[in-house]
């Protein structure tokens, strides 16, 4: 499977730009318009509609870096960022990633960043504390302490092919840091959505090479429509 890496340059003066960063339902929608259109949706429910996200394996980020804001988009096809409104970006690039990925082997060591949003299953003792969720499925809540997203990530890795590193030690909080990002809120036909945001970097090593690069292609955790789940590595 070919997978593309895009790094746009966002231009703080465009007021689309500051429209979609206080919007991430509208942000995905900006980055859903650069992409082939889907045919065969037209009369089909919302929940029954084939998106972007699922069909071409949409993932993106925002990180800060100095005083610019970069976006970063990963996906199995190749976008067309002439779409964008003008003047939405000051530079837009993509590359070939899969080459690399297909390079990953098991007992590699690898630096990562990911900004995910880490969950837990509601208990009774969270009663009144849920997010908003999917009826169908079983309520989770946002984790909020350092150490439950460590551990959180730890669960994740175990499933995704990786470990932290020292992770067997008793000082395996050290492997990975995860900082509070801000929290994203915005308006949903259920009402008023707010996802908890948390910044992961440290080092892991591949336990899984296979289920690994499944894992970078699909994206890590929940929320993968509003910028979560996009792990970037480097060799450490």
């Amino acid at each position: 499977m070919e997978l593309y890496l895009s790094r746009i340059i966002l231009d703080p003066m465009s007021k689309a730009v500051m429209h979609d960063l206080g919007s991430p339902r509208e942000l995905h929608k900006t980055l859903s318009r650069c992409f082939p259109k889907i045919d065969g949706q037209e009369g089909k429910p919302p929940h029954e509609r084939v998106t972007p996200r699922n069909a071409y394996g949409l993932l993106h980020r925002i990180d800060q870096k100095g005083e610019c804001t970069v976006l970063y988009v990963q996906s199995n096809v190749r976008p067309d960022w002439h779409k964008l409104t003008p003047g939405y970006a000051i530079q837009a690039d993509d590359k070939k990633i899969d080459h690399l990925y297909s390079a990953i082997r098991k007992g590699d060591r690898l630096q990562f960043r990911l900004v995910a949003n880490p969950t837990k299953r509601a208990g009774k003792s969270d009663e009144g504390k849920e997010r908003f969720h999917d009826p169908k499925k079983r309520r989770r809540i946002d984790i909020r302490t350092e150490e439950g997203r460590i551990r959180w990530l730890a669960r994740k890795g175990e499933e995704c092919g990786f470990r932290l590193a020292n992770a067997a030690s008793s000082d395996s909080i050290v492997a990975a840091e995860a900082s509070t990002e801000r929290s994203l809120s915005f308006k949903h036909e259920a009402g008023r959505v707010t996802l908890g945001s948390a910044l992961f970097t440290g080092v892991l090593e591949v336990t899984d090479a296979d289920a690994f690069r499944t894992a970078l292609a699909k994206g890590i955790g929940p929320g993968k429509a509003y910028g979560f789940g996009l792990m970037s590595i480097a060799r450490a």
